[in-house]
């Protein structure tokens, strides 16, 4: 199998026009603000876009560390004793449209990714509430995991730094990290800047090219 760090290709990134930093008062996900932002600009990835952050290809995900799926407890190891596994990482499903728009967008490749053999999972540190409560609005037909105290964020090496305090502390970077079921990262693609993610045909792209 040929391992695939970093992917850079013309499919492009997702770039979006809205606020870069959480409201002073929180807002609410919901399918009118998703779909305003769901106005998408496809952007060519280049080098500068992405960066080597986190764990890299070949290490092994901290399948001990756990986080909530359904209102429970699960380690990482037990939701890839399911197969291999597509985990995006975002930073809130309630505040940053960026990731609204994303996790919207993705919702279109869940099938794509099953014919691939792989299942696909949001991961972020909002809590189980706020990631039901867009999901049920948003219709998705993946499972989002919650990571509320940013265990794994931390261990997978994906924290963003610039962020020490106040609501966003504990985000990481907009990140997308395809996993085996041993627990192995397999490929990976992580963005420097939050206003740019991976299009679904990059996804696919970067699936691929394992």
């Amino acid at each position: 199998m040929k391992q695939t760090g970093l992917l850079f290709s013309t499919f492009g990134l997702i770039a979006l026009h809205g606020c870069s930093e959480p409201a002073s008062t929180e807002p609410t996900a919901n399918t009118e603000q998703v779909e305003k932002t769901a106005e998408t600009i496809v952007m060519p990835i280049s080098e500068a876009d992405s960066i080597d952050a986190g764990l890299a290809v070949g290490k092994q995900v901290p399948v001990a560390a756990s986080v909530l799926l359904d209102g429970k407890t699960v380690t990482i190891g037990e939701i890839l004793e399911k197969g291999p596994a597509l985990f995006v990482l975002t930073r809130s499903v309630e505040w940053c449209p960026y990731c609204q728009t994303q996790l919207k967008s993705i919702n279109a490749i869940v099938g794509d990714l099953e014919q691939r053999g792989y299942t696909l999972y949001g991961l972020s540190y909002d809590s189980p509430d706020q990631q039901d409560r867009f999901s049920m609005n948003q219709m998705l037909t993946y499972d989002m995991l919650s990571d509320q105290t940013s265990t794994v964020i931390d261990a997978l090496g994906l924290r963003d730094p610039q962020y020490t305090e106040g609501r966003a502390a504990g985000v990481p970077y907009a990140s997308v990290l395809i996993v085996d079921k041993n627990g192995t990262i397999i490929a990976k693609s992580v963005s420097g800047d939050y206003k740019k993610r991976p299009s679904n045909d990059q996804i696919l792209a970067l699936v691929d090219s394992i």
